[in-house]
């Protein structure tokens, strides 16, 4: 009974670490890629050409990457 216990303690901690792993690449690499991706092709929908497209989703990320740093993450 109580190699049982220390297996589902064991188990815990592994998806602990996994659930947190997962969420920081999430926040940190995630999140600010999909807004900076999103900004990018807004960008150049709205005809601002491809270089101010690029700056715009390179501004964007650094920011949002900032932001979820600083405010997010634990």
């Amino acid at each position: 009974m109580t190699d049982d216990a220390v297996q589902r303690t064991k188990d815990a901690d592994e998806h602990l670490h996994s659930y947190q792993a997962v969420m920081k690449a999430g926040s940190e690499i995630g999140v600010p890629f999909s807004l900076a991706l999103t900004m990018f092709f807004t960008s150049l929908v709205m005809a601002n050409g491809i270089w101010l497209s690029l700056f715009a989703g390179v501004v964007t990320y650094v920011f949002v990457f900032f932001v979820v740093k600083t405010f997010f993450s634990h």
